[in-house]
């Protein structure tokens, strides 16, 4: 049986830290997103896109901050490279992100935070980041259960041949033997994973109902 080792903190543990720019100006917080296009338009829960601006402009807007928001990260003349040599906060996505390498850093000369909407920090000098004291900040278990779902997606469709029966219907061609020999099924196999962390565990939870042999993870990384 699985046993989630995962524990929550007292909010007293929890560190806190408030940002001021100092003196009464407000902060410049810098946000590279990506592009939505129409399907922003219309849908407003993409917050990650330039159109939706994660939803953040009315309250710093509110609160006295400026708020600049762009997709263009590539090159020396880019709207990244430009505003980020005074921006206070730097707010990106996972998938769009603006690296903050150490040159970056030498530019930023007031970055005080690097905040990824989303999870993932490997777009952020971290040992720089260190060194100039700049926090750097990740929306944590944001998309477990999403990512979770779709790992075991992904396994269904390669135990089940999926993908490779599929491009043959579209052919115009069936041939279930072939398909069948290269198929199987879930239950009574083994099935292990890397690590049983947030999403990990997850995975393993979803692969119970499928009566499995057995399952096995390998947690590399005690659990705090």
């Amino acid at each position: 049986m699985l046993r989630n080792t995962i524990r929550a903190f007292p909010k007293s543990q929890i560190p806190s830290q408030r940002f001021s720019s100092g003196g009464s100006r407000g902060l410049k917080v810098l946000a590279i997103l990506y592009r939505g296009g129409e399907a922003a338009k219309q849908e407003p829960r993409l917050l990650g896109t330039v159109e939706n601006e994660l939803g953040l402009r009315p309250w710093l807007e509110s609160q006295g901050h400026e708020y600049l928001v762009s997709d263009d990260k590539e090159g020396s003349n880019s709207f990244f490279q430009k505003h980020i040599e005074d921006a206070d906060i730097l707010i990106t996505t996972p998938f769009h992100p603006g690296y903050v390498t150490p040159e970056v850093f030498n530019k930023a000369k007031n970055l005080k935070l690097c905040v990824t909407a989303g999870v993932g920090s490997d777009h952020v000098d971290l040992g720089t980041a260190v060194d100039k004291k700049v926090q750097v900040l990740e929306v944590t278990g944001s998309n477990v259960t999403s990512v979770a779902e779709q790992v075991l997606m992904n396994m269904l469709l390669l135990v089940r041949n999926y993908t490779p029966a599929h491009e043959m219907i579209e052919c115009g061609d069936w041939d279930v033997s072939q398909i069948a020999r290269n198929a199987f099924d879930l239950e009574g196999k083994v099935i292990g994973t890397i690590g049983a962390g947030r999403i990990g565990y997850r995975v393993l939870q979803r692969l119970a109902p499928f009566s499995p042999k057995e399952l096995l993870y390998y947690d590399y990384s005690p659990p705090f």
